[in-house]
């Protein structure tokens, strides 16, 4: 079934960053500012702290390897919008949740990712993976 127009995905952003820690607040960024921009703030705080923590993980992942480089991206569909966060990486093996113990410092960001969006999950890319998280508002 074709969609109309209306109904298309809208690319708010595509980057490519570092993989290096620096890249966190420069992604956090692009996502506020796109969202502001675009009148889906009320998206901002949700979507920044999902964006920290993938591409944090992206960027613990490809540690050592410093050539690499991070995608993100961030779509925006329908009525209500709904709001799609993805960051991809070169690396091949998927994501992992973990249930890190009370007491650790790690660990916990692909929890904070499920809890914050209606749903999230990855696929394999270009060789890498894509994780994705999607942010849904009632009507």
């Amino acid at each position: 079934m074709a969609r109309t127009a209306a109904e298309a995905d809208s690319q708010l952003i595509a980057l490519a960053l570092l993989s290096t820690p620096e890249s966190v607040p420069v992604a956090r960024w692009h996502v506020r500012n796109a969202l502001d921009s675009h009148g889906l703030g009320e998206y901002a705080v949700d979507a920044e702290i999902i964006t920290s923590e993938l591409v944090t993980n992206a960027v613990q992942h490809l540690r050592g390897k410093g050539t690499e480089t991070i995608g993100l991206s961030l779509t925006h569909a329908g009525s209500p919008a709904v709001v799609t966060v993805v960051v991809s990486d070169p690396c091949p093996e998927g994501p992992v949740r973990r249930d890190a113990p009370a007491d650790s410092d790690q660990g916990r960001g692909l929890r904070i990712v499920e809890a914050l969006s209606a749903h999230w999950g990855w696929r394999h890319q270009d060789g890498g993976n894509a994780v994705f998280a999607v942010l849904a508002r009632e009507g």
